[in-house]
């Protein structure tokens, strides 16, 4: 036993471990910072070359069908041209259509317009209806649609429609009688002129909202080719204070020599005058024929 101790003791020491440090002090101590790496620096043989979005391959188009040839050759006829035949007869035809349209008792239409132009209508009447229907009737009829004027008349002066009608089946050529204005101020005169053919004679009177009849022939003014008028004329107290505008018909009665019935010096009705001129006429025989012109007076 002693001599196993003896072997032992005479062994070498191994030397003492270091003591192992804290968790603290390994952590207090900084990581050693990173390298920097060195910016590449491009040379003369590696220039930069910008980035460009990846491009997608083009796909193959189809080529479009080649469109065929659109252009077809119609030989399409010219409209014909009306002649002044053509103009005529559509105008007569009018002019007869509406002369023979019944609108009632208190009635007159007649075409004012000429012969290949568009038609004007101007009527007489008491009410506007009839006029519509006559402008609808036209319209189906002739494919065209006229302007009619209306003048509003009273009932006192529906003897004017009736006389007109007689006589717009003449073949004697109208007079013309134009008015300076056709909407006429109290007190002020009313003028214009009327224009006939040669070696006629014309009767001119003026009837009145009331259908009174006034005779005009010694108030006109003979010129080289016209007769003009100018005329002061004014309305009863009680149509003033009314204040509204009334109708007034300028009639004149054209033929080869005077009518003795329109030589009237007194105010006359125009119910009783114009049908003792119509007698006379229808007796004599010869072609007369008639104008009326509508203005209004006052208001």
């Amino acid at each position: 036993m002693k001599d196993l101790v003896d072997m032992l003791s005479k062994l070498p020491k191994p030397n003492a471990s270091p003591p192992p440090t804290s968790q603290s002090q390994a952590a207090a101590q900084p990581a050693p910072p990173l390298a920097e790496p060195k910016a590449q620096t491009p040379t003369a043989s590696q220039p930069e070359t910008p980035v460009k979005p990846a491009q997608q391959p083009q796909q193959p188009q189809t080529p479009a069908a080649k469109q065929p040839d659109t252009d077809v050759a119609i030989n399409v006829p010219k409209p014909a041209v009306p002649t002044q035949e053509d103009d005529m007869a559509r105008w007569n035809d009018q002019r007869s259509w509406v002369r023979d349209f019944s609108g009632g008792s208190c009635f007159y239409a007649n075409v004012t317009s000429g012969p290949g132009v568009a038609p004007t209508i101007e009527g007489y009447g008491t009410v506007v209806q009839p006029f519509e229907q006559l402008l609808s009737d036209f319209q189906s009829r002739f494919h065209v649609e006229p302007d009619i004027s209306v003048r509003l008349i009273t009932l006192s002066q529906c003897g004017v429609p009736t006389f007109l009608r007689f006589l717009d089946r003449s073949s004697a050529a109208r007079p013309q009688l134009v008015l300076d204005r056709t909407s006429v101020p109290d007190g002020s005169p009313v003028s214009g002129a009327l224009y006939t053919g040669s070696g006629l004679v014309s009767n001119i009177m003026l009837i009145d909202h009331k259908g009174v009849a006034f005779n005009l022939d010694d108030r006109m003014v003979p010129q080289t080719d016209k007769v003009t008028f100018n005329i002061p004329i004014g309305l009863a107290a009680a149509d003033k204070a009314a204040g509204k505008a009334v109708p007034q018909i300028m009639l004149v009665i054209t033929g080869p020599k005077d009518i003795q019935a329109a030589m009237f010096s007194r105010p006359t009705p125009a119910s009783e005058l114009l049908p003792k001129i119509l007698e006379e006429i229808e007796a004599d025989g010869s072609q007369f024929s008639a104008t009326a012109t509508y203005f209004r007076l006052g208001g």
